[in-house]
């Protein structure tokens, strides 16, 4: 086991096995839900239903990849091995740990992302995204008295933000959200002088990337008013997950393995984003979504299905020694 120290969270390595030919795990320890909220909301059981913050995204997943590794740790071929890569920024964009993962897909010949996924799902596509945020810097005055004089950055920011909800693209799976704003001095009398906002746009085509890039930019520079400025900074990007002809057949593999521990597992196009996305940028075959099965993912009311558990590890253990075999 090897801890790869970074100021954001360090990353957790594990490799069972020393064979040149390797398999990656990919899963990750963090959660969107706040310090404390355990001891509010704490991991609760109601028959075959486990709730809890954080217990289907991904804390499931990750113990999925503890009992694979053990699995595996005494019985496997030589010339195999399995490596895990648990980080602790996929939730914000996994800036720090992406490197490392670019790195082992590069080394891998498949990868397993455990992420959750809806009952008889597994995930073979995503949606890219790039996250971002504007500023606009505008000129404070007193509403009343200079009002002439101010230079409003809320005004021009609202402008920016009416202008990037045009990116939406249904047809072509495009979409836009602002998901915060600040600025002012929170006075109504005041003219904002500095004024932000935090959003993301996702696509399923990697050309797109540019362009949507650019689209921000322009949108962002027209404020409407020459006195009031706007810098925009990428804050995240992660490509868009294409299911290729070699993860398609990852694919197949996984649903027969499934079918013989007795599930169903359809394929699905998914809109959030995942590190599996990373790894399938290098050109290796991907799936995505082979953790545990549950629904509501980031809410209070996430759960996991407990009874599928067992059988969804079984298919991961059995969809590696398939591959292990070829």
């Amino acid at each position: 086991m090897t801890t790869h120290e970074r100021p954001g969270g360090n990353l957790l390595e594990c490799r069972i096995g020393t064979g040149p030919r390797q398999i990656l795990l990919l899963g990750h320890m963090d959660t969107v839900f706040p310090t404390g909220t355990v001891a509010k909301h704490p991991y609760t059981r109601q028959g075959d239903i486990l709730r809890g913050p954080g217990v289907l995204d991904m804390k499931s997943g990750v113990l999925m990849i503890l009992e694979i590794l053990r699995h595996f740790a005494n019985d496997i071929p030589s010339e195999w091995s399995v490596v895990a890569l648990l980080n602790c920024d996929e939730e914000i964009g996994s800036l720090q740990s992406s490197p490392r993962i670019l790195e082992l897909a590069r080394q891998s010949e498949a990868c397993l992302c455990m992420e959750p996924s809806k009952p008889g799902y597994c995930t073979v596509a995503r949606k890219g995204l790039i996250a971002f945020s504007v500023t606009t810097t505008g000129v404070a005055a007193h509403s009343g008295v200079n009002y002439h004089l101010g230079h409003s950055a809320i005004q021009a920011l609202s402008r920016i933000i009416c202008n990037l909800y045009t990116l939406r693209d249904d047809e072509r799976g495009i979409s836009i959200n602002v998901g915060g704003i600040s600025g002012g001095t929170g006075k109504s009398n005041v003219v904002a002088a500095e004024a932000r906002l935090i959003a993301e746009v996702r696509f399923y085509e990697p050309e797109m990337a540019e362009s949507l890039v650019e689209a921000i930019q322009r949108f962002s520079a027209d404020t409407g008013d020459p006195h009031v400025s706007a810098t925009v900074k990428v804050l995240s990007r992660r490509p868009p997950m294409q299911q290729t002809e070699c993860s398609r057949k990852l694919y197949e593999k996984a649903r027969a393995c499934a079918e013989q521990n007795g599930l169903i597992m359809e394929p699905r196009t998914h809109g959030g984003g995942s590190d599996g996305s990373f790894a399938a940028s290098v050109g290796i075959p991907v799936i995505d979504g082979m953790g545990a099965e549950g629904e509501f993912s980031h809410t209070m009311d996430e759960y996991v299905k407990a009874d599928t558990i067992l059988q969804r590890l079984q298919t991961c253990i059995d969809l590696i020694a398939a591959l292990m075999a070829e």
